[in-house]
């Protein structure tokens, strides 16, 4: 419900952002021309994504803005004194936001020449709305550092592998293309090494699932603190890793693979019951990128020369 403007009275313009420090007497035509406006709890006020040329400000109540929809949470609660709308009337473009009563709220309501026209009369009315201006931006920024929080969280999880703590195989995937794409345009090496763990189904059906999900994280993180930071490694399934090794020749990547196999052949049993059982020993392959070939090639020569070690009696690195 709208109502004219009866004359507001000066010590209730103080509790609004906009006239403080600004004369009454100097603004008190243009107040004549506003309107005071009743409305429920619950009830919208602004439509998102609707032209508007109307700024309100409390005057009593409470009101929810949200962005995306009504079921979102509030990104604020505006209360007596602060104002909604100015975003729109000032740079002329749909509202971004719901803004819904929290409760039955009275609102004084400005049109945009009213606006206008009080900024123009008065330098204090023009730096506080600056100032609103620049909060309403830093609300912003909140909300945008938030979602760049949430986003950077829900990829953390969504590339991470569970158990092992590695890069997971929606991550590999990603990252192999892009490897490989840049090394074919840079013309420069790179390789991958494909490890298995040796006899892997004989540990879980030995010891149970839970043993063998203790031998994943061990033979992983034995790897991972052998790893130079360019060096990547990404559980590629079940009982295999693939580690990326971007810029690095075959025979380079060898000396990586004989390394690490070095490492998890020296690693110290696992306790399990409180007995000592001997830690896994892993197979290896290794694979250079050849130019003129495709990444699933690549991928199928490290398979191959996988195969070649588990040929050959296991516990090995094979080209």
């Amino acid at each position: 419900m709208t109502n004219p403007c009866p004359d507001i009275r000066e010590e209730d313009l103080r509790s609004i952002h906009l006239f403080r420090c600004v004369a009454y007497e100097s603004i008190k035509g243009l107040l004549e021309s506003c309107t005071m406006r009743e409305i429920h709890a619950q009830e919208i006020l602004i439509h998102a994504g609707k032209l508007n040329s109307t700024v309100y400000f409390v005057l009593k109540g409470r009101l929810r803005v949200h962005l995306e929809s009504l079921d979102s949470e509030p990104i604020a609660i505006l209360g007596v004194g602060e104002s909604v709308g100015e975003m729109s009337v000032i740079d002329n473009q749909p509202t971004s936001a719901f803004v819904v009563a929290e409760e039955d709220s009275r609102l004084m309501v400005m049109d945009e020449d009213i606006l206008w026209s009080l900024v123009q009369s008065s330098h204090a009315a023009a730096c506080n709305l600056l100032f609103t201006l620049t909060k309403r931006v830093r609300q912003a920024d909140a909300v945008i550092c938030k979602d760049v929080e949430l986003e950077k969280l829900y990829y953390r999880y969504g590339s991470v592998d569970a158990l092992t703590g590695l890069h997971n195989r929606y991550w590999l995937n990603n990252a192999l293309e892009r490897i490989y794409n840049r090394c074919s345009v840079d013309k420069t090496p790179f390789s991958i090494i494909m490890i298995d763990i040796d006899e892997f189904k004989h540990f879980n059906d030995r010891f149970g699932h839970l043993y063998g999900d203790r031998i994943l994280y061990s033979v992983a993180q034995t790897i991972v603190h052998h790893l130079r930071p360019s060096e990547v490694i990404a559980r590629y399934g079940g009982d295999e890793f693939i580690i990326l090794l971007p810029d690095v020749n075959l025979e380079q990547a060898k000396e990586v693979a004989d390394r690490i196999h070095d490492a998890v052949s020296k690693a110290p049993p696992l306790i399990y019951d409180e007995n000592e059982i001997p830690q896994a020993a892993i197979s290896a392959g290794v694979a250079e990128m050849k130019l003129d070939r495709s990444l699933e090639v690549l991928i199928a020569d490290a398979d191959a020369a996988l195969y070649r070690a588990k040929h050959k009696g296991r516990n090995c690195v094979s080209l």
